[in-house]
């Protein structure tokens, strides 16, 4: 079975994006605090990716974390942001229940919103081709060859 073509993306964060939904950013203390969270990421990473080695391996360098919530409260999407400098979106996580639903496209796009709030010159992430339309629809590019690409800006809509 062919493997998927992975991509990478950048975005040069300018200005402000309308966000549809409502998401937290939380520092990974904050994130931590909120025990049935945790515990639903895990069960999503483990359950939707089968990449635990690889999720633990990334949560030591995770500053942040973007979370979702429904009206009750509970957790059902979710982005890692490593933030050296530039920040590195390692994992968007969204639960089968709540896919189709403009989830991911809030938890990128607020991400992209809080580096512009905070001044962070990149965000970058690595993904498969099937998930071109979400990416490139946050304002991300994807990085080639050409040096204009990597100078992108994320543009407010």
């Amino acid at each position: 079975m062919p493997t998927e073509t992975e991509l990478h993306y950048i975005c040069k964060p300018t200005a402000l994006r309308p966000v549809a939904r409502v998401i937290d950013f939380l520092t990974t203390q904050e994130f931590l605090a909120d025990e049935p969270a945790c515990k639903r990421l895990w069960d999503l990473v483990s359950t939707l990716f089968r990449t635990r080695s690889k999720f633990l391996a990334v949560w030591s360098g995770v500053k942040y974390v973007a979370v979702h919530r429904e009206l009750d409260g509970r957790a059902d999407g979710f982005l890692l942001v490593n933030a050296p400098i530039n920040w590195q979106i390692d994992y968007v996580v969204v639960s089968p229940e709540a896919h189709g639903r403009g989830i991911a496209s809030a938890l990128v796009t607020e991400t992209a919103n809080q580096a512009f709030l905070r001044g962070v010159p990149y965000v970058m992430l690595t993904s498969k081709e099937s998930l071109r339309r979400l990416y490139e629809g946050c304002g991300f590019v994807p990085v080639s060859e050409s040096p204009a690409l990597v100078a992108a800006d994320c543009q407010a809509i």
